[in-house]
């Protein structure tokens, strides 16, 4: 993920769901001011970095722009107001700032085809328990591309990027359905009254239809907050 934002501008950067703060760390090596914050303060290692604890579900305990850049790695997925969070992740953006946010690739070639024969996804397999409140390290709302996309464009995010980080070889013993897939994707698509949704359509269709998508292990998604 380095990779990713070491040719963003240097500048104060928030890292949500920071973990063990092995991004952080990372992120600080290549001249970020880090801030770092999650629900499980034990865990954070990273030392010299600013730390709080926070509920993503919840508001973050940061001022309107405070940041020029978040990051957030597989975390999305354990929210219970994720709508919320694409907004508070708005309110402490500066006006330009950048938001990387990862989650599991559930539109892949081989998610489709576990959740075809079993109606779960792969890293959903079952069930959660139903006489426990869902805790925060299950995956509670597992989210497509489109979705994702729709909950930061909701907030005022601009779209720059979707990818993924590895590609599985075993995905691609389903590439056989591609021409059926991208036809029938398509075909949906085109069916969008709303001419302004069929130009953002163009661009969904492009990123769902990518390598990256049908075949990545991770949905990796790079938006900007808007200016005005």
């Amino acid at each position: 993920m380095l990779g990713l934002v070491e040719q963003w501008p240097r500048g104060r950067l928030l890292d949500i769901g920071a973990g063990s703060g092995a991004l952080a760390a990372g992120l600080q090596q290549l001249g970020f001011a880090v801030s770092a914050c999650d629900l499980f303060p034990d865990q954070f290692q990273a030392r010299g970095i600013p730390f709080t604890v926070a509920n993503a579900s919840e508001s973050l305990p940061y001022p309107p722009a405070s940041f020029d850049a978040v990051t957030c790695l597989e975390t999305i997925e354990h929210l219970e107001d994720q709508f919320r969070f694409a907004r508070e992740c708005a309110r402490v953006l500066a006006p330009g700032g950048r938001l990387l946010i990862t989650t599991p690739n559930i539109l892949s070639l081989a998610s489709r085809w576990q959740y075809f024969w079993t109606g779960f996804f792969p890293l959903a397999p079952r069930p959660m328990k139903e006489h426990t409140r869902a805790p925060v390290h299950d995956h509670i709302h597992l989210v497509s591309y489109y979705e994702l996309r729709y909950l930061l464009r909701s907030a005022g995010f601009v779209i720059e990027d979707a990818r993924t980080d590895r590609l599985r070889r075993h995905a691609a013993v389903h590439f056989w359905a591609w021409p059926k897939i991208w036809a029938e994707t398509h075909l949906a698509l085109r069916r969008e009254p709303d001419r302004e949704q069929r130009e953002a359509n163009r661009e969904i269709a492009s990123h769902m239809l990518s390598s990256a998508l049908l075949l990545g292990r991770t949905l990796i998604m790079i938006a900007r907050k808007a200016d005005g």
